[in-house]
């Protein structure tokens, strides 16, 4: 049912049934018994706002898009669920798309969320295509960048300390008595994952410990839970002796103590280990692991208050670049 039957049901203009629908009921003078009348009324017919033809009568629709790259990757999970929480805070709603860290497919649901009238938009970027942040760029709309950015790139963005929490996490591994410790990452194409491993290389520098190409291991992101096998054999069988581990990633820590559990490896007591950020599988499998933890409540907190701040000032906003920091537990 329409605003407009509504109104001639109640017989009531069309103006006033608006009003009170949208929440301004006593901002304009309505009595309570008008308003109670109204709500009660809309309820009973089950009347449901057309969102889109709000957004373009009022220029906003209270919604935020957020793209992130899987959504079943458990870190992302967490993420949307902080970014949700606090658009909920600031009266808005989010929808949630995954790119599955295709670039093409990334520019796709820009577009498509810009068509569904979102006020503004959250985008982990897949780094191989600029072709959308270029189009929001060039169309002046509210963005911000949360986990991964392009340094080369004004925008906002929300990211953590990345070479800095490496760094303290493979030095505190090499105080803990690690020598050779091997380093597991992928998506090294990401300008975050290049400086995770810078961090890796001037720990090791730093605490004296011997950087070997064999404790390298690059992990095919495509399957990486068999290419983690292959590369881990090729490491034992080059390097037997290795006692440390630096996992880029959550996910290649719980892939890497898979393979130790099937061949039967002592990794409690055998190795020195760390990983960039944690999950609740590894505080059960790995409890003496020492993590570099992000933030990720902050980092929703943040992301949604640039992005509301930009909306809110348009093309008078000055773009903000944030970096919060990681904290190392062990």
């Amino acid at each position: 049912m329409s605003i407009k039957e509504i109104a001639e049901a109640l017989n009531l203009s069309k103006a006033t049934v608006s009003w009170i629908l949208s929440g301004q009921g006593e901002k304009k003078g309505f009595s309570e018994k008008t308003i109670k009348r109204v709500k009660d009324y809309a309820d009973s017919v089950n009347y449901s706002p057309n969102l889109i033809a709000r957004s373009l009568s009022l220029g906003t629709s209270n919604t935020i898009g957020l793209i992130i790259p899987f959504i079943d990757d458990t870190f992302y999970a967490q993420l949307t669920m902080a970014i949700e929480r606090e658009a909920i805070k600031n009266k808005y709603m989010l929808f949630v798309c995954s790119s599955e860290g295709n670039g093409e497919k990334e520019f796709e649901l820009m577009k498509a969320l810009r068509s569904k009238q979102v006020d503004g938009l959250i985008i982990a970027p897949n780094n191989l295509s600029r072709d959308g942040i270029d189009y929001l760029k060039k169309e002046s709309f509210p963005f911000v960048l949360v986990d991964r950015y392009y340094p080369s790139i004004p925008s906002n963005y929300v990211v953590v300390n990345n070479k800095e929490g490496c760094y303290d996490l493979v030095k505190r591994l090499a105080v803990s008595g690690a020598h050779k410790i091997a380093l597991v990452t992928t998506d090294v194409h990401l300008y975050v994952m290049k400086q995770r491993i810078e961090g890796y290389y001037q720990a090791l520098t730093d605490a004296g410990c011997e950087r070997l190409v064999s404790l390298e291991l690059f992990i095919d992101r495509a399957n990486y839970q068999t290419d983690i096998i292959e590369k881990l054999d090729g490491l034992f069988a080059e390097v037997p002796d290795v006692d440390g581990f630096f996992f880029a990633t959550h996910y290649l820590a719980l892939e890497a103590i898979r393979y130790f559990i099937r061949k039967k490896i002592d990794f409690h007591s055998r190795f020195q280990m760390g990983c960039f950020h944690d999950t609740s599988a590894l505080d059960i499998l790995a409890p003496e692991m020492a993590i570099s933890r992000m933030p990720i409540a902050e980092m929703g907190k943040e992301s949604v208050a640039t992005l509301l701040e930009n909306i809110r000032k348009g093309k008078e906003f000055e773009y903000v670049g944030k970096v919060v920091k990681n904290e190392l537990i062990v």
